[in-house]
């Protein structure tokens, strides 16, 4: 699991980041963002743990980065991860 993470609400800006992905706070995996569709409400994550996976927005997924860059639309939290 990634340190320090930060909830990304704007999925549209994560193509290339390294990002945890979460289910209704449930860890899920974690891996680049391989594609975002326009609209920015489904992603692709390309995980070591697993192959290239889809999550929706709709879904109920969260994703978490833990970089910063410029473009993302965070939500204050406490996301720090054990």
């Amino acid at each position: 699991m990634l340190m320090d993470l930060r909830y990304i609400k704007d999925w549209s800006q994560l193509p290339g980041a390294r990002v945890e992905i979460r289910q209704q706070g449930s860890y899920v995996c974690s891996g680049h963002v391989d594609a975002v569709t326009a609209d920015g409400k489904i992603l692709w994550v390309q995980s070591p743990e697993h192959d290239r996976r889809l999550f929706e927005k709709d879904e109920f997924y969260e994703a978490w980065a833990a970089e910063d860059r410029t473009g993302f639309h965070y939500e204050v939290t406490a996301g720090l991860t054990s």
